[in-house]
């Protein structure tokens, strides 16, 4: 095996790897960056806005960026979930809705999907529940909204007089 020629010995050819390393390291981890930022939800707000540009997602007005972070992270995976009644009931579930979505209700048209739900559950995020029907729902249904509530009743017994007389 010849020798090549070198001009760098010793310490020095060290320290020109050791640089070389370091560059390489460097940009490796800057290359790598983008591909960890997408998948992050507390990347900053700018970089969340472009990553929902990008992912067909925007931000309402009020969101909190918790939310609007999360609902970005998801995206991907709630476009494959979309134009199911299955799929979009683990889309509610991903966002923490409880939701039942029931296609070919008796006493609704044929193109009619009820989204049940409850009342607390509702509150506060009809746009953003809105958002994500227009969005992952069946583009060819139209969607009733169902907001239950749970009511606890106490019933009590007891006799009522009443007497009027109406002289006239």
């Amino acid at each position: 095996m010849a020798n090549l020629p070198s001009w760098i010995y010793g310490d020095d050819a060290k320290k020109l790897a050791k640089a070389t390393e370091d560059y390489w390291n460097e940009l490796n981890s800057q290359l790598l960056w983008w591909n960890t930022i997408q998948h992050s939800t507390d990347a900053s707000e700018k970089i969340l806005d472009l990553l929902a540009w990008e992912r067909g997602v925007s931000r309402l007005s009020g969101e909190p960026l918790s939310m609007y972070a999360k609902r970005v992270q998801l995206a991907h995976v709630n476009a494959i979930d979309a134009g199911s009644a299955a799929g979009l009931e683990r889309i509610f579930r991903r966002l923490g809705i409880l939701a039942e979505v029931n296609e070919r209700v008796s006493g609704f048209d044929w193109d009619q999907v009820q989204v049940s739900m409850l009342e607390k559950n509702f509150a506060g995020r009809e746009r953003m529940i809105l958002e994500l029907i227009a969005s992952y729902g069946k583009t060819c249904r139209r969607y009733v909204l169902n907001a239950m509530t749970a009511i606890t009743t106490a019933e009590v017994c007891g006799l009522v007089l009443y007497n009027k007389e109406v002289v006239g």
